[in-house]
């Protein structure tokens, strides 16, 4: 059986050891949020919660940092992506 590896191993593929990469939990749950608004249009934390597989805790937290950044926005009791996303043009 061979490995499989993803386009992001290709720098490694050279050597003759290969390490997992080093990945952050939170920023991964993060974008598994903003992938769930995008899909839904916007949902309530606790449907979030539901979809993502996050704790309930940790999406209000989430949301909350992404709130301030400008990346989401609450409507009632629902949160959705902000329309002027701060991103790079």
């Amino acid at each position: 059986m061979g490995t499989e590896h993803s386009p992001k191993d290709s720098a490694d593929s050279g050597s003759a050891t290969t390490t997992a990469p080093t990945l952050i939990g939170s920023v991964q749950r993060a974008c598994r949020l903003v992938e769930a608004m995008y899909t839904e249009g916007g949902a309530t934390a606790k449907r979030l919660a539901r979809l993502t597989g996050i704790p309930l805790p940790t999406v209000y937290h989430l949301l909350r940092t992404l709130s301030h950044e400008g990346y989401v926005q609450r409507e009632g009791g629902a949160f959705r992506l902000s329309d002027d996303l701060p991103l790079a043009s």
